[in-house]
Order: C-alpha cells, then sequence, then structure tokens
C-alpha cells in the first residue's frame, strides 16, 4: 500500500478513535479526550483505570474481556509512541496502519456491547480491498503457505513425522485422514498451519527462505513473528467468510495488507525459482475453485463445532479429540489448549467467532474442573518445567511474563535459553509505573538486570536504551520515579556495546539540537540592518517568494509547527498588502524587508529561550541519569 493511502487510513482511524473516546469517556465519568490524537485517548483511558482501579474493570464496562482490554491499550501505546513519526518514517506508518485498524476492530466489539454507541467505522476502500475479493485474497495466502511447507519438505513422509512432533497424533491422523492423496497439508486448519509454519525450530532452516527479502514483514519483532501473528489474526475473518458474513470496512483493509505482505515476497521467490506455485495463479483461479474453498471451510468449521459438543467427555478423550498441543508434552491445560489452538484467534473477535463464546466458556469449566486433579510431571529441564506449567515455549510467552512479573517464569524461560529482546524490559519498567508498583514486575527486572546473557536487540534496532532513558526521565520528572528501577534497567539496556552506541546517538542528536537552537537564536535575533543585507544579497528574490507564498493571514499552518521565521514571514504578508496583489515597488519591499527583520527577532525572542531550556534540561536530564546508572564517570 502506498504511503499516502497509508496515512489516509491512519488519519480516519484516528478520527474513528476519537469520536469513540468521546463517547467512551462519558460512559467511564472521566473528562473527554482534550485533542483528536491517539495520545490524548490513551491519557482518557488512563484517568478511566485510576477511576475504576484497573484496566480489567475499563474492559468489563466496555465489553471487552481481559485479553482485549491488554491488547487495547498495548495497540494504543504503539499509536501515541508513533505518532509524530508518521510523515517521516515509512516503517512506523505502515505499523500504525495495521495497529489502528486492529484498535478499530476492537472498538466495533465495543459497538456490539453497547448499541447506544454510534460512531461510523468508515474507510475510503482501495479497489483491490472490495468485499467480493476478500474470498480470493484468503484463499490465496491459505494455499500459499501450504504449498511454501509442502515444497520445503518434499517428503511427505518426513512432514508427517515432524507434524507428530509439532501437534498432536490423534490431530496428525484425522489431518491425514481428511487428506487429499498425495497432499497431506490440505486437510490442514489455518491455526495447524500456522504453528507448524512459524515453528521456532523449522523456520530459519525451511521457510524463511521463501520471504527473503520480506522488508514489509517486520510488524513484530522479526518476520517469523509478524507471519504468525497475521495468521493468527486471520482467524477470525476466514471464519466470517465461511459463514457468508460481511467483513466490515477494517477487516477488508487488514486483510489487503496482510495478502500484499505475504504475497509480494512468495512472488519474488516465484520468479526466481524458489517457489515452484505461482502466487497470482491462486489468486486468479476460476469461480469454481473459490466456491470450493468456502465449501471447504465450511465443512472444517461444522467438524469443529461437533468436537466443541463433545469437550464434556473424559480428559483422556479430550486429549485424543482436541489434542492441539506436542505430543510429547503433559500441559495441565490439555483439554483448553486444544481448543483454544482449533478456535486460534476468533474468541479474541467475539463477533467472528463461529461458535458461542458462553458454550465455550462452560466447556472449558467443565474441563477445568476435570483436570484440577491430574497429577503433573517435575522435571529439572526449564523447557519441560513451564510445559508442565502449560506455558508454550516461546519468545512472545517470555515477552507477557516479563511485562506482568510473573517471575518464575521468566526464570525458567531464561534458564532454558529463550532469547528476549531489549524493549520487553522497558515495557516492564513503564508497566511498573502506569499500572501500580507490582513487586513482581520489580522483582523481574532486579533478576533480568542480573541474568542479561540472553538479551537481544532484534534486526540491528537499537532504540531501546533511548526509551529506556526517556521512561525513567518521565516519571523523574513527574515526581514519581524509582532511581533503582531506572538505574537497572537503563544500565542493562545501555551498558552493551549496541544500547551505548545508542546512547551515544540520543546524547548527539540532542547536543546537535541545542547548538542548532543557540545558532538560530543568534541569527534570527541579530541587528536589522545586518538580517537585512544578508537577505538583499540576491536582490531579495528569496525573501520575497518567500513572504509572498506565506499566505495571506498571520496565524500559523495548524498542521506544521511554526517558527519564528514562518510567523514573522506570514504578519509581513498581512500587513503589506502589495505581497497579495503581487505589486511590489522596490522602495515599498525595502521597507517590507526591515519590518519582517524585526519581527523576526522579536518572535526569536519569544519563542526560542524556552525551547533552548528545555532541550538543556533534556540533556542535562540524560546526562544525570547516565551517571546514575553507571553508564558515564
Amino acid at each position: 500500500m502506498n504511503n499516502q493511502l497509508a496515512l489516509t487510513i491512519v488519519n480516519r482511524s484516528r478520527e474513528i478513535v476519537a469520536n469513540a473516546h468521546s463517547q467512551i469517556s462519558e460512559r467511564l465519568a472521566v473528562p473527554h479526550p482534550d485533542n483528536d490524537s491517539f495520545t490524548a485517548g490513551f491519557r482518557m483511558l488512563d484517568q478511566g483505570r485510576i477511576k475504576h482501579t484497573s484496566w480489567k474493570n475499563v474492559g468489563e464496562m466496555l465489553g471487552l474481556n481481559a485479553a482485549q482490554i491488554k491488547n487495547y491499550v498495548d495497540l494504543l501505546r504503539v499509536l501515541s509512541g508513533r505518532e509524530a513519526e508518521l510523515g517521516s518514517d515509512p516503517l512506523a506508518l505502515n505499523k500504525c496502519m495495521i495497529a489502528g485498524l486492529q484498535l478499530v476492530n476492537l472498538l466495533e466489539l465495543v459497538q456490539e456491547a453497547h448499541p447506544e454507541f454510534s460512531w461510523e467505522s468508515v474507510y475510503p476502500l482501495p479497489q483491490e480491498a472490495r468485499e467480493g475479493n476478500a474470498v480470493r485474497q484468503m484463499r490465496a495466502i491459505e494455499l500459499l503457505i501450504r504449498e511454501v511447507v509442502d515444497e520445503a519438505w518434499a517428503d511427505q513422509h518426513k512432514l508427517i513425522s515432524r507434524m507428530r512432533e509439532i501437534l498432536n497424533d490423534a490431530v496428525v491422523d484425522r489431518i491425514v485422514k481428511n487428506a487429499e492423496k498425495g497432499n497431506v497439508l490440505s486437510g490442514t486448519l489455518l491455526e495447524q498451519l500456522r504453528l507448524i509454519l512459524a515453528d521456532k525450530e523449522d523456520f530459519p532452516g525451511y521457510y524463511h527462505r521463501y520471504f527473503d527479502p520480506a522488508p514489509a514483514l517486520n510488524y513484530a519483532s522479526g518476520t517469523r513473528e509478524t507471519l504468525s501473528l497475521f495468521l493468527q489474526d486471520l482467524n477470525h475473518i476466514r471464519n466470517k467468510i465461511a459463514h457468508h458474513k460481511r467483513l466490515s470496512e477494517a477487516e477488508r483493509l487488514l486483510l489487503n495488507e496482510y495478502f500484499d505482505q505475504v504475497i509480494e515476497p512468495l512472488r519474488a521467490a516465484y520468479r526466481e525459482g524458489r517457489l515452484k506455485t505461482d502466487p497470482d495463479a491462486l489468486y486468479d483461479a476460476p469461480a469454481e475453485a473459490i466456491e470450493r474453498y468456502q465449501q471447504q471451510v465450511e465443512k472444517q468449521l461444522a467438524e469443529i463445532g461437533d468436537e466443541l459438543k463433545r469437550t464434556g467427555q473424559t480428559v483422556k478423550e479430550i486429549r485424543e479429540d482436541t489434542g492441539i498441543l506436542r505430543r510429547k508434552s503433559s500441559w495441565i491445560l490439555a483439554g483448553i489448549v486444544g481448543i483454544a489452538a482449533i478456535t486460534g484467534a476468533t474468541l479474541h473477535f467475539s463477533g467472528g467467532s463461529f461458535v458461542n463464546t458462553e458454550i465455550i466458556k462452560d466447556k472449558v469449566s467443565d474441563v477445568q474442573d476435570k483436570l484440577g486433579n491430574v497429577k503433573q510431571e517435575t522435571s529439572s529441564d526449564p523447557r519441560k518445567e513451564l510445559a508442565n506449567m502449560g506455558v508454550q515455549w516461546d519468545q512472545g510467552e517470555m515477552e507477557q511474563a516479563i511485562r506482568r512479573g510473573d517471575l518464575r517464569t521468566v526464570q525458567l524461560f531464561n534458564e532454558g535459553g529463550m532469547s528476549w529482546h531489549s524493549n520487553f524490559l522497558v515495557a516492564a519498567l513503564d508497566e511498573w509505573y502506569t499500572e501500580g508498583h507490582n513487586p513482581g514486575r520489580a522483582a523481574t527486572i532486579d533478576y533480568l538486570s542480573q541474568h542479561a546473557n540472553n538479551l537481544i536487540y532484534l534486526n540491528g534496532y537499537s532504540g531501546t536504551c533511548g526509551y529506556a532513558m526517556d521512561t525513567a526521565i518521565k516519571h523523574n520528572k513527574k515526581g514519581d520515579g524509582n532511581t533503582d528501577l531506572n538505574n537497572k534497567v537503563v544500565g542493562t539496556l545501555c551498558k552493551t556495546d549496541t544500547g551505548l552506541a545508542d546512547f551515544k546517538v540520543k546524547r548527539q542528536k540532542l547536543s546537535d539540537e541545542l547548538e542548532k537552537l543557540k545558532a538560530d537564536y543568534r541569527h534570527d535575533t541579530q541587528p536589522v540592518d545586518v538580517c537585512f543585507r544578508e537577505n538583499m544579497q540576491d536582490d531579495g528574490n528569496r525573501i520575497y517568494s518567500h513572504i509572498h507564498g506565506s499566505g495571506a493571514s498571520p496565524s500559523a499552518n495548524y498542521y506544521v509547527k511554526p517558527t519564528a521565521d514562518s510567523r514573522a514571514a506570514g504578519v509581513t504578508n498581512y500587513k503589506f498588502k502589495e505581497y497579495q496583489d503581487d505589486r511590489m515597488s522596490v522602495p515599498r519591499f525595502k521597507e517590507s524587508l526591515k519590518y519582517y527583520c524585526q519581527q523576526l527577532a522579536s518572535f526569536a525572542k519569544e519563542m526560542y529561550p524556552p525551547e533552548i531550556a528545555k532541550t538543556e534540561e533534556e540533556l542535562k536530564s540524560v546526562d544525570d541519569i547516565a551517571v546514575s546508572s553507571g553508564l558515564k564517570g
């Protein structure tokens, strides 16, 4: 998607979210957001959290469960943190577009729970995101993923053997039974495909080459993680398509973006002979092939519905029937995991679910009761201990454990050798501040600061030292900063080679900004005669064009931060009407230029000192925390 359309979609998402938040604020009994930005929306919701004591309570008031409100808040934080970069960073723009659409999807759930809410989620849609195109895109994605896996393994027997290590034996048997002859993957569900494709051990060696290069697949920490997230998100869209339910405009735009990001590297792989299947041929399939696909999905979902009805059976039967778990694991929540994996992300978007979630909740409760007395195997192997606790060996699981302060789980991940992204520790510090001083988070931060052997900066990303400093400085300014925790996080993330380089870049940027402000201040406050001579060096052509183009009003452009120069040009244009008529005599022009120079100095004396003081304070804060954390001697 081109940058201009992406920016249009982000701005429209901002408008939708702002309209929604103005109504949501009344339900939460807090003041309306003071502007339409994502940041103002987050502040409003955070006031609701403070008033109602927790995010969980806010979610219940809006009709969102604990996972949904957490996702909502996380998306809003992402959008708030990147809002200022949209005009200059295409990567930030794309991530914000996806996050904004996901946020609007969640708001649609809020509207389902509260019909009195009346905002509209309408977007400008490109031709490729039309309703009739959705089935083609969904089919192409699913079949392409199957082809990638199939071609990567080549040998069906070896693939089946590997599937038995990733999935439950009973599930693999069912897949083989339902599959076309010689095409075992034709019997898989999208969620099963996701588990196979996104396996951490297999992806680098088997599948990565098909998606390389894939510059767009970077929404999450890497290509594998992004593909996994996209495929999870597509589950609810697939289910709505199967039941001939109309997709919302946000869902169509998400599907269209996921389709573009997944198919483009596979087109390149096909052109270069690394993939045998032509992605465009799958997309351009005849209507009867599209209809067969839809019927197949309907049949699969009907079979799953029958399985869910049997969740009241014994633990052994549940494990045999649902079974989406590793064959050798002994997770206590085996039955629940089986159900969750079958339904995938559909529970996240309840509007797209194919089974009533209340029925699922009741059945899961039954399963929990029946599993309550199952004796668990104990082991000194951290990975097995995590499996016993019902925790997958996945970096995303470790991230969530770090952020919520689950010290025991974090210790097991770290002892087992799981790598963790530098950003996870900043998130834990930020949530320690914003969601109450949870001792578990503090203990987790302390542990990781002493055991950072698995710390990584993914994809060359080196910004988290700066983010850690910004978080610490922000709370120091508010007066609630915790020096001990701040120093642990900053010291851990900024003393590595990558972090130290990040710190030097951050400090140099502030130093350069301060020097430029001072230089611009000296320049803009120079005597009128010096300013006059400087601007007449080209017979005044540049300054004439500048003042002439500044508009007929002294007010600054709403979307652009005014400068002393732009304000001086604007008031000069407003005072000397000849600029507006483009009939300026030489004497009158010289008079206007002297007036411009006077106004420039006046505005500079008003605007620069606060900016200089602010930047000096920021630079001092960075230096202070660097010294405090042992970064500088």
